[in-house]
């Protein structure tokens, strides 16, 4: 009827309304969620139900020696992975899965905890159980329907052909750890990266690309056949200073010791050797080191995973003489004519200071060749610390080298200032007596040591030693050749470094030389032995330091032993091992030596 009003309340019609439109904006909400904000991770759930995105780890760039000899590869292997878009650990049996691939329910529930925590890609592989052997996978395959969501990946895993063979300078690769993570985003959460060496300091170029593999599976997740691939790019191939058939017989030679040799190429700083003693095997880390072995590295008295040739420190002991010669030299206070008479000692100040043994009197060649201690208090004493320390700085001590290794520490080239900071005392002239025959306060690595080696080699120029000299593509392609770096020059006219090399040469070659072992090697080797002592009651450092050949230096040493005696009874018979392989490998074994290089006038 016209004009009859509605039997429904107009209150009672707004509030109707209103809840229509709410369902209706609801509703929508909803349908906008699910369609748009969360339609590509659901299309890509629903789509797992067929098809599998496998994430396929790249294999890490391979390392080579000068020689292009392989130093680190990559194997093939099988891993056990779990696959977040798959696994559910509410509906499968974390007790009964764990059995079968031979794991603890507590690794499974870890990683568990760690895909939650990181939010890892449903599709990336985390993977359980690295380099499974042939039961283990079988077992996986045959019982499949068993296992929701775990699978099988075939993929390389880093390799050490040689073993312990230059360990320190390759070091070895580990799972990436969260801190990893904060500091290269570019990783992801289950990747290995290196953790010492060439293998941390080079990763960026060793790691490849990941790939990506896109299978189409059945209901119980069997591939059935692939539809896409992105193939996985090898990392960069590193070809390393190293001499691996020299670093052989220099770790053959420290067998049984704990000690260091570094030997570099003076005119480059490239690093032919570098063997620390003792060693371990870097393949013990390639698939996720055991706990109980892992432990034995860590607490061994000996420390193995130390590179002894950067991360350790100790008086260079009469090595260092060669530092106090060219100061004495350079700054006038001796001469070559120079003369001492050292009756076993000479007092300082209040204290009489030994020598090993009686000299009688002594030029600065013989001095050198027979390493008096008397005749070096008194070139220390008369030079100043502070004159020394200059000049043991620009021949690379008291500062870290900058080689492209991780650890290296800088050790300690004391001064009266550094004295009066570190112990609030002042210095006393039997410092400077100990400074001058590298005793004292004075900490140098055996890295150093090879460096002012080399700086009287070069006649006072020394570049900064590396262990990389070409970065390359998998295919051989060059992309960077590392050139020299020229790190220190010590501007001493070339008289003073020929009368060096004169004393370094009467150690090997004159009557009563500490290093006359290494006179009948095929090559001309000029060298210093030293002994230092460091602590009361223990066996003194044995240290011994030379070049060759003399008159064409191409290679420059040091070795160090810890607690092993004199230089001239331990350290010189190593090296000599170590320049006899050198001078057979450079086709030497016949070379006619001489007794003096041919060394150029003032």
């Amino acid at each position: 009827m016209e004009g009859q009003q509605s039997l429904i309340p107009p209150n009672r019609r707004r509030w109707v309304t209103g809840f229509i439109v709410v369902i209706a904006f609801l509703f929508l909400g909803r349908l906008w969620w699910l369609q748009v904000y969360q339609g590509a991770r659901l299309d890509e759930r629903a789509r797992s139900r067929y098809l599998r995105a496998i994430i396929t780890r790249a294999p890490r760039g391979l390392l080579l020696d000068r020689t292009g000899k392989v130093l680190a590869t990559n194997e093939p292997s099988f891993s056990i992975a779990l696959l977040p878009a798959e696994f559910s650990s509410d509906s499968a049996q974390p007790e009964r899965i764990a059995s079968l691939l031979g794991i603890s329910p507590e690794v499974l529930q870890r990683t568990m905890d760690k895909i939650r925590a990181n939010k890892v890609p449903l599709f990336e592989p985390v993977r359980l159980v690295l380099g499974a052997d042939f039961a283990t996978v079988t077992r996986v395959l045959e019982r499949n329907w068993e296992l929701p969501g775990i699978i099988v990946l075939e993929e390389p895993t880093r390799s050490y052909p040689h073993g312990k063979l230059a360990a320190h300078v390759l070091g070895h690769v580990g799972a990436v750890t969260e801190e990893e993570l904060k500091r290269r985003p570019e990783l992801d959460l289950f990747d290995w990266t290196g953790k010492m060496g060439v293998e941390y300091v080079y990763d960026r170029y060793l790691q490849g690309r990941n790939g990506r593999e896109l299978m189409e599976v059945d209901a119980r997740g069997a591939p059935i056949r692939r539809l896409r691939r992105e193939v996985a790019q090898p990392g960069q191939t590193l070809l390393l200073t190293l001499n691996a058939r020299l670093q052989a017989a220099a770790e053959a030679a420290l067998q049984g010791y704990r000690g260091a040799i570094v030997a570099l190429e003076p005119r480059t700083g490239e690093v032919l050797v570098m063997a620390s003693s003792p060693s371990f095997d870097p393949n013990w880390f390639r698939k996720g080191i055991k706990p109980k072995l892992w432990r034995w590295l860590l607490s061994h008295k000996a420390h193995p995973l130390q590179n002894r040739a950067i991360a350790t420190a100790h008086p260079p002991g009469s090595t260092f003489k060669v530092v106090t010669a060219v100061a004495a030299l350079l700054y006038g206070k001796a001469t070559p004519n120079t003369r001492i008479f050292c009756g076993g000692g000479r007092i300082v100040g209040r204290r009489f200071f030994r020598c090993w043994r009686r000299h009688g009197t002594v030029d600065l060649e013989h001095a050198i060749g027979q390493s008096c201690d008397t005749y070096f208090y008194t070139l220390g004493l008369a030079v100043g610390p502070e004159r020394l320390a200059r000049v043991a700085e620009l021949m690379g001590l008291g500062q870290k080298t900058g080689i492209d290794l991780p650890g290296e520490i800088k050790g300690v080239l004391p001064t009266p200032q550094w004295k009066r900071h570190r112990y609030r005392e002042r210095w006393y002239g039997g410092d400077t007596a100990n400074l001058s025959i590298g005793q004292g306060y004075l900490a140098t690595t055996p890295l150093q040591m090879a460096l002012v080696t080399c700086a009287i080699a070069n006649n006072g120029v020394i570049y900064r030693p590396h262990l990389v000299r070409e970065r390359r593509t998998p295919d051989g392609r060059i992309l960077e050749r590392i050139r020299p770096q020229e790190l220190h020059r010590l501007p001493a006219p070339p008289s003073v470094w020929n009368e060096v090399k004169k004393g370094m040469l009467a150690a090997v070659y004159r009557p009563g030389g500490t290093a006359r072992l290494l006179a009948d090697l095929p090559i001309t080797v000029a060298g210093k032995t030293g002994s230092s002592q460091h602590r009361k009651g223990a066996k003194t450092h044995a240290w011994f330091i030379a070049f060759a050949p003399v008159d064409n230096p191409q290679i420059a040493l040091c070795v160090m032993v810890e607690e092993a005696g004199h230089g001239g009874e331990v350290a010189v018979p190593i090296a000599k091992q170590l320049l006899a392989a050198f001078a057979q490998e450079r086709g030497w074994h016949n070379r006619e030596r001489t007794l003096r290089p041919s060394l150029p006038s003032r």
